[in-house]
């Protein structure tokens, strides 16, 4: 059975109701962001790392992967080189780590000036594999990017005047784009995601080529 942790685990686990932002029909993906991602600074007791895959799936929506590392060898590389160092020790080999593995249907929405990223929970994968009805979504704001680095901060669903207004889009619209620039609309915790280094992507598809084909055993 793989292990399913994803970036956001403990909100989750206790599943705090989001609306989707945006129309995925009607959005378009920023080529820019596409590729993959190491998710950088995350501190977990049963981690050693998580990458995220944004693979363009036409023009308005990415396919997401988040892809989650198992430390079954106690090992604690505190950056990516020294994941990457990890993964290329000779004694070790990729079908010795758990991976756990959630699917996205991802898309782009502009709002208060600000850029924000929904992710729809489509796929996932555990000992009974299961293709989902749309039933989660992360609503995430994307506070900086350059080519090789990007920031995103996710919505606090207990913000005052989200929980006031009705649990629809256009009424969540409304709230985020009037406090988009107020911090207290967002979760205090960044997601910091690193772009993997070319030289590296051959490590990357391996993990999340075996991460695809353990969900099927």
């Amino acid at each position: 059975m793989l292990v399913i942790i994803p970036i956001f685990a403990g909100l989750l686990a206790c599943m705090p109701e989001y609306v989707p932002l945006g129309n995925p029909e009607r959005a378009r993906i920023d080529e820019d962001m596409s590729g993959m991602w190491f998710v950088a600074d995350y501190e977990s007791e049963e981690l050693i790392g998580q990458f995220v895959f944004l693979e363009p799936w036409d023009k308005r929506t990415w396919l997401v992967s988040n892809v989650a590392i198992g430390d079954i060898f106690s090992t604690d590389p505190s950056t990516y080189d020294e994941f990457v160092d990890l993964f290329g020790h000779p004694e070790l080999d990729v079908e010795d780590f758990g991976l756990g593995l959630l699917q996205y249907k991802g898309w782009l929405v502009k709002l208060g000036g600000e850029t924000f990223m929904t992710w729809e929970l489509r796929t996932l994968f555990d000992n009974t594999d299961q293709l989902l009805e749309p039933w989660f979504w992360y609503d995430l704001r994307v506070t900086e990017r350059t080519p090789d680095r990007m920031v995103l901060h996710l919505i606090d669903p207990d913000f005052p005047p989200l929980k006031e207004a009705p649990a629809e889009r256009r009424a969540w619209e409304k709230v985020v784009k009037k406090h988009a620039d107020n911090e207290e609309l967002y979760y205090e915790d960044e997601v910091v995601l690193e772009r993997v280094k070319e030289d590296d992507l051959e490590l990357f598809v391996e993990l999340l080529s075996h991460a695809l084909l353990g969900s099927l055993d």
